[in-house]
């Protein structure tokens, strides 16, 4: 018996502490049909841990509407009432003295609660409830140099587009212009205004010199200090000696002298290509290659020019790479160029979605939607009214997909110049619980023949407290209730005036 009673008490032990695990924690809630949970954690100087007190953490409360809180004098913070499922926090500091603002890098986290069944419910993973924010004040510098071969000398790299990016998702890049220079002169560049944190890598563009092309791979940054200027001495660039120069094209829209193909072409741009000497349209062939897939295009020949024509926009932010096949005139001697690699030039966003109610970056924005609400969504380009041309996918990772046409239709669409608008319909609802994601994974076009591919919205369903269908099952179940009640009632009057009367006769 009291081997029993000991192990009783030890799980009741267990059960018991686990509620006392901070960060965020879950617990029933009297006036709602799902849990609601609480985060809390500090806010500290990433770099000497410094508490930051005034911290600003913006985030979506139950209501989907914008919430604030702030850090307290110890850089303490505590949310709460926040209900079940992910929640994405955004961190902002400044620091105020007299007329200098210092700013600090903001950081966007999402945390989300564990499952009711769960001995753990709520329970933060790993470090997340403490928030490290790094001042924007630290500097970077240094020179880039190539070795020149024919002269043997080491000459500065003049004129070197240089960026500087951070893999991190959590990251927020609050002034991205100082994050791109170009070297003087003399090779020299200088970054100012960065983040005093690490994880960047500095990309430099490729180089020409004297006809020739160097390159330089991506270099990890040393972790940035607060106020501090780190030197990275002098980087020299390589010489890039995988393509050779193609001397038969002298010139080209899409690349340029060097045959480094252009960023940001156009995705409606017709690439052309000027030959040195003139070729055959007999049994001419281009190919052409966006990534791994075949893009059709009509090639056309005037003078000394190849022009690629085609009816369909490229796909944005993609590598095109180019093979042609022809002979010359002259003497039918057949030419075969590859123009990938480098030599590959890479379209711009072309349609891209521009801002909706559904982000939170819209003045308008909100967190749920449901059947009484529209979702719209602004686009780069005035869009085709035919919304029959708008392709309708399933959308991973959701509880619900909207779907505006076809057999699964749960929604309805409609187009005004270069905005789309979306609204659901009540059968969405079926099966779905408040909070319940909900998304659309669409391609659309623009009148220009412009298209955007495979683009994702998510938000979550606002679901009534009764949909208009359970309204009228309930009110007939209701009415049939107080029918039965109304004639059992009637019944239980004629029984008793029968056995009164019968009383009376007696």
């Amino acid at each position: 018996m009291s081997k029993i009673r000991s192990f009783v008490n030890y799980h009741i032990i267990l059960a018991l502490s686990s509620c006392f695990i901070c960060g965020c924690s879950v617990s029933d809630s009297v006036d709602s049909d799902y849990s609601k949970w609480s985060f809390s954690g500090s806010v500290v100087d990433a770099n000497d841990n410094q508490s930051l007190s005034g911290a600003v953490i913006t985030y979506q409360d139950a209501s989907g509407k914008k919430a604030e809180a702030t850090t307290d004098q110890n850089g303490y913070f505590y949310i709460e009432a926040l209900p079940y499922g992910t929640r994405s926090f955004t961190f902002n500091y400044k620091k105020i003295s007299k007329k200098d603002t210092l700013y600090y890098s903001p950081k966007t986290i999402s945390i989300t609660s564990t499952s009711e069944s769960s001995h753990m419910e709520g329970v933060v993973a790993n470090n997340s409830s403490i928030i490290r924010l790094s001042p924007i004040n630290a500097s970077l510098t240094g020179e880039f140099y190539i070795h020149d071969e024919n002269s043997e000398k080491n000459v500065p790299a003049s004129d070197v587009k240089l960026s500087i990016v951070k893999q991190s998702e959590d990251f927020i890049n609050i002034f991205p212009k100082n994050f791109s220079v170009k070297t003087d002169s003399d090779g020299k560049f200088t970054f100012n205004g960065l983040p005093a944190d690490t994880g960047f890598i500095l990309q430099a563009e490729s180089y020409s010199y004297s006809g020739l092309r160097y390159t330089s791979n991506n270099i990890t940054l040393p972790k940035l200090k607060s106020d501090v200027k780190t030197d990275l001495g002098r980087i020299y660039l390589v010489r890039d000696t995988t393509i050779e120069k193609k001397q038969i094209i002298k010139s080209s829209n899409v690349m340029d002298g060097n045959f480094n193909g252009f960023s940001n072409v156009s995705t409606l741009a017709t690439p052309y290509y000027v030959f040195s000497e003139k070729i055959s349209d007999k049994n001419l062939s281009v190919t052409i290659k966006a990534d791994t897939s075949v893009f059709y295009v009509t090639p056309t020949l005037s003078k000394d020019t190849l022009y690629l024509n085609h009816d369909l926009a490229f796909p944005a932010e993609t590598k095109i790479t180019v093979s042609i096949n022809a002979y010359k005139k002259s003497n039918g001697d057949r030419i075969a160029l590859t123009l990938s690699g480098d030599s590959a030039f890479t379209t711009d966003r072309g349609l891209y979605a521009v801002t909706s109610n559904a982000w939170p970056s819209n003045k308008q924005f909100r967190a749920t939607f449901g059947i009484k609400d529209t979702i719209w969504v602004k686009f780069s380009e005035q869009l085709d009214t035919n919304t029959d041309r708008i392709q309708w996918s399933y959308a991973n990772g959701m509880a619900r997909t909207i779907y505006a046409n076809g057999y699964y239709a749960n929604a309805k669409s409609w187009i005004k110049k270069d905005t789309l608008f979306v609204k659901m319909q009540e059968k969405i609802l079926d099966s779905r619980v408040q909070g319940d994601s909900v998304g659309m994974n669409i391609t659309v076009y623009a009148k220009n023949e412009m298209y955007l591919k495979g683009f994702t919205l998510r938000t979550e369903l606002e679901v009534p407290p009764q949909s208009s269908s359970s309204a009228v099952s309930s009110s007939s179940a209701a009415t049939s209730s107080k029918a039965s009640s109304s004639s059992s009632i009637t019944s239980s009057s004629s029984s008793s005036a029968a056995q009164s009367s019968s009383s009376s006769s007696k």
